[in-house]
């Protein structure tokens, strides 16, 4: 599964909000829905990938490829924050996890040991941490896997003196939850509402794998024949990957309507915010005596593991950007482990929004935390299909044939944008109701907005910052192309700029034998 490293509490946990404001049959059809969604992202970015792979990632490469520099720039640091804000999610997700098994007052010391462990893990050398990654997604699919099958033994089976379960859930309080308003507009409303929180288990699932099917095609020579297959297998990956992500999510979501009715106040902890897993709640209910308490164990590593590995993309990430001339030349300074420690830490630092917990609740500081990071990605599958639109374009402009087409686009790339504009419109709905949440509601409306205006501002600063430059340059020269310092001597020849993703990517060999992928750069003058 590409995204096994990131399968973490947005599962987990971030689904019991959905299951409680939606209901078992919304929480179903909005991972239908999400899986559609995650479906035709991917076999958009398939085709730009597979034209032109890169080992950089969509976001940070082909915004520079396709798109204006300012455009490329907003997105790229948006992914990069993005991924650092998934940090401090999955801490407190670990914390809410703890403290409704066992609660107490050690709240800093906690969250310090937590952080301790994702941050400090991330300075391991990379082959070290890579290894560790591997036996820790074993472990959090494991337990994906185990906690469905207890699901099912429950549901048909069951264990002990438990009878059958079946769907009583679905029967008692019923299918379909109503927020807001009563009937079926409320059904509607729920469901958008649990579409909304249910969409952390998706988040930048397609990027992720498309990436992950991109790179071997985009460390290969270009002189090398493989390299044409390699580039030509990554929609039979992606395709391949979608499907082992979507199903078990799928399945995942179907057992937690099983495990706990919508109505239980557990799952969002009377209301504050996050609460309990289902599956938790399942278990417990069915009186096993140890199995909750393992249940509970394997959660929480599944939390501080994904903290690792989103604290490894996104100190990647802002490496990659840095090695591209896109950020600091100081955050690609790697040590003799292969690790970015400037990168790194200044990747840990969004961290401290988790000690925000000491004084409020984690379940509370959670919740705006799972606010922030779905609107964020939201605008990246915006910018995604921003960038496969303006691919097309640039094709039939030159007249260039793509090297594979989706038979579903481009019509999977506008339903992409439909629902990702509707997602992210609709991310302040849970701003109406009062409830238990801490904060007023132009606070929490802030926090579902506030990255279209940092997306915004990464842009305008930019694109100001590219203005200013050209314009200092006009002004030393008049018309005649001399100076005003020296008039009368010779023309100084205008500073051409060099944008160093507008074009192909060929592979030079290097003694080794290895290859060192690079971007031929094409030269023009601003006017």
């Amino acid at each position: 599964m590409a995204i096994g490293p990131t399968i973490g509490t947005g599962l987990f946990i971030g689904a019991g909000q959905a299951l409680a404001v939606g209901g078992p049959a919304s929480l179903l059809l909005s991972y239908i829905i999400l899986s559609i969604l995650t479906l035709a992202m991917t076999t958009s970015m398939a085709e730009v990938s597979t034209h032109l792979p890169s080992q950089h990632g969509t976001l940070v490469t082909n915004g520079y490829m396709y798109m204006s520099k300012s455009f490329a720039f907003a997105s790229a640091y948006l992914r990069w924050y993005t991924l650092a804000l998934f940090v401090p999610y999955e801490i407190t997700s670990a914390m809410v996890n703890l403290g409704l098994w066992k609660p107490g007052s050690t709240i800093a010391i906690r969250l310090a040991i937590i952080t301790t462990i994702v941050v400090g893990c991330n300075f391991l050398p990379e082959r070290l941490f890579k290894s560790s990654e591997r036996l820790f997604t074993a472990i959090k699919i494991g337990t994906m896997a185990t906690l469905f099958v207890l699901s099912l033994a429950l549901g048909l089976g069951g264990v002990d003196a438990q009878p059958p379960w079946g769907f009583k859930y679905w029967k008692h309080p019923g299918a379909m939850n109503e927020y807001l308003v009563r009937g079926v507009w409320g059904q509607v409303l729920a469901f958008l509402q649990c579409l909304f929180d249910g969409s952390i288990a998706f988040a930048f699932a397609p990027e992720l794998i498309v990436h992950h099917a991109e790179m071997p095609a985009s460390l290969m020579p270009a002189s090398v024949g493989e390299a044409a297959i390699l580039s030509a297998s990554i929609p039979g990956i992606v395709k391949s990957d979608v499907a082992q992500t979507a199903f078990p999510y799928i399945l995942s979501s179907l057992a937690m309507g099983v495990m706990a009715p919508f109505n239980d106040t557990r799952l969002t902890n009377n209301g504050t915010g996050s609460g309990s897993s289902p599956y938790l709640i399942g278990l417990r209910d069915a009186k096993l005596q140890i199995v909750p308490t393992i249940a509970m164990v394997a959660i929480l590593l599944s939390a501080v593991a994904s903290g690792r590995s989103f604290l490894y993309l996104s100190s990647r990430t802002l490496c990659a950007m840095s090695e591209l001339g896109h950020a600091p030349s100081a955050f690609s300074t790697r040590n003799r482990g292969n690790v970015p420690y400037l990168a790194v830490v200044a990747s840990a630092l969004f961290s401290s929004l988790a000690f925000v917990s000491v004084k409020i609740p984690s379940t509370i500081m959670n919740t705006y935390l799972l606010r922030l990071v779905t609107s964020a990605c939201f605008i990246s599958s915006l910018v995604s299909c921003a960038t496969y639109i303006r691919f097309n374009r640039r094709l039939r402009a030159k007249g260039m044939a793509k090297r594979y087409s989706s038979s579903l686009q481009p019509f999977a790339t506008y339903f992409g944008m439909v629902i990702s504009t509707l997602l992210l419109l609709g991310s302040g709905l849970w701003v109406a109701p009062n409830g238990n949440l801490t904060g007023s509601r132009a606070i929490r409306l802030i926090v579902s907005y506030v990255n279209i205006g940092v997306f915004s501002l990464l842009f305008l600063v930019h694109l100001f910052k590219d203005f200013v430059s050209v314009a200092e340059v006009d002004k030393q020269m008049d018309l005649g192309g001399r100076s005003y310092g020296n008039r009368a001597g010779p023309r100084e020849p205008r500073t051409q700029k060099m944008h160093p993703h507008r074009g192909g990517v060929y592979a030079i060999p290097e003694a080794s034998g290895a290859s060192d992928l690079r971007v031929r750069q094409t030269m023009f003058t601003e006017p």
